[in-house]
């Protein structure tokens, strides 16, 4: 509760009207303001209102210009895309294609480690880069004058436009003091909140955009407290033991995301498939979908159906599919704090069931999410919870997060007939095919029990009603751009 106050004081003390301010939070204060480092989607929520790219993604439209105008393919199927023209940064000197090209080589310099550079990797040349053997200036983007980008293709990539619509691989100044987006920093206040102001050099978006307020917020029910007591206008996460409470409340809001949502298994169980089996099929994935409130059902990959010929493919609760172990030990399941008391429970749960339908033995380690991330990225426990934002609305996009070159293949997938079906599916032409190589790759990672999928994800927010504008996408990116009060 000290805690509590504290940050109510803060909140008092603002220098502009209160009723002018949308506060929401993160979970977890950011470590930089530099999008093309950004680890988490929830950090998008920030960093995706301050740099922008050359598209937005919206769910009925698809790729909307945002910077960018539009792309082409020309007859070698290099893209050719175009930026709006007289377009400036915050503090107002030219953006321009140079921009993009000198963030695309910062990007996949050795020196900077970037997580996902690999969103870049079938440009010409850029994987070689990455790796040290070429330097940057090989790679094969290209403006012919100062809006516009030519890209070069080592491999197909037929939806590389895409990646044009994330704040991950958004142009970025070197000293990171100017941005693209609809807001600019204002003040980073160090162990309390970010605030923001209307950028008004950004070309689009509403003219009555409020400043906005990302406060640090572990914990989801202060964060309902707080908002509660209309000191946030928009909870991000609200706890499922208290969805049935305001379901009905119009302040409630239910969004399907685009998520992979995963139980994996480490290196530990690679060679032992019984043990992974056991694991799979001794969880009573029903009734973990009815304590959840949950609308998609765990057991199954949480992909759209639309995505299959005819549903996405699940796992069911079936006893007699469980072998008969001989093992007494006791196997790691770590999860990220991250994931807050939802993920707590849910582990609980997943705990009492090896046990009390398996016999398997199981302890729990909860971990800080930076923490958790480079252990995943060393040495992976036996099981680990994990959920994924896929770069992209596409299968593709989701089954490439266990592709070899893929910083999210904590599996440890090396399989040719997996990089084969990842191949037919990039290359696939007709929905027909696409929906039939995106089965195999589903298919592949169930039948090896090399995961267990934890089922479609759905997004419960609150939002005060007083503000209009927002939008929240099923990639579970924010867009701010034409927030306002509500007249």
């Amino acid at each position: 509760m000290k805690f509590i106050l504290a940050l109510l004081l803060s909140i008092a003390s603002s220098s502009y009207a209160a009723d002018k301010v949308f506060r929401l939070h993160l979970s977890n204060e950011p470590s930089g303001l530099d999008p093309n480092k950004q680890r988490t989607s929830s950090s998008s929520y920030l960093l995706g209102n301050l740099y922008r790219n050359f598209f937005t993604f919206d769910d009925q439209k698809g790729l909307v210009p945002d910077l960018g105008s539009e792309c082409k393919r020309d007859k070698k199927q290099n893209l050719i895309c175009t930026l709006k023209k007289d377009l400036v940064w915050s503090d107002k000197t030219p953006l321009t294609a140079d921009d993009f090209i000198r963030t695309y080589k910062k990007i996949l310099s050795p020196k900077n480690s970037v997580p996902r550079a690999d969103l870049l990797f079938k440009i010409k040349n850029a994987e070689e880069i990455y790796r040290g053997k070429l330097g940057v200036d090989a790679l094969g983007v290209s403006a012919p004058d100062k809006w516009t980008l030519k890209f070069e293709f080592e491999k197909p990539d037929p939806e590389f436009e895409y990646n044009l619509a994330t704040s991950i691989l958004a142009p970025t100044k070197e000293d990171l003091t100017a941005f693209t987006g609809p807001y600019k920093l204002k003040e980073w206040k160090k162990g309390q909140k970010i605030i923001l102001e209307p950028n008004a050099l950004y070309k689009d978006g509403h003219p009555k955009r409020p400043f906005i307020e990302f406060l640090f917020i572990e914990e989801d029910t202060v964060a309902l407290q707080l908002y509660e007591k209309n000191e946030l206008q928009f909870l991000r996460r609200l706890p499922t033991l208290f969805i049935p409470r305001y379901k009905s409340h119009k302040d409630f809001h239910w969004f399907p995301v685009t998520r992979l949502d995963y139980l994996g298994f480490g290196p530990e169980l690679a060679a032992q498939e019984d043990l992974r089996k056991a694991f799979t099929y001794s969880l009573n994935y029903a009734e973990l979908q009815k304590i959840f409130s949950s609308e998609g059902r765990p057991g199954c990959i949480g992909l759209p159906d639309s995505w299959f010929p005819k549903n996405a493919p699940c796992f069911d609760f079936d006893l007699k599919k469980v072998p008969s172990l001989k093992n007494t030990k006791s196997y790691t399941l770590m999860f990220s704090a991250l994931g807050g008391e939802d993920h707590k429970r849910a582990t609980e749960w997943l705990q009492n069931q090896w046990q009390k339908n398996a016999g398997i033995k199981t302890h729990l380690e909860v971990k800080d999410n930076k923490i958790f991330l480079q252990i995943l990225q060393q040495e992976p426990p036996a099981l680990f919870r994990k959920g994924v934002s896929p770069d992209r609305p596409t299968c593709l996009s989701s089954l490439e997060t266990f592709a070899p070159t893929n910083p999210e293949n904590y599996l440890r997938i090396k399989s040719p007939e997996y990089e084969g079906i990842l191949s037919s599916l990039a290359l696939a032409k007709t929905t027909q095919e696409q929906k039939k190589w995106c089965l195999a790759g589903a298919e592949y990672l169930m039948k090896n029990h090399l995961m267990i999928p934890l089922g479609a994800i759905h997004f419960s927010i609150l939002v005060k009603p007083e503000f209009t504008g927002w939008k929240l996408n099923q990639m579970n990116q924010l867009d701010l751009s034409n927030l306002h009060p509500r007249p």
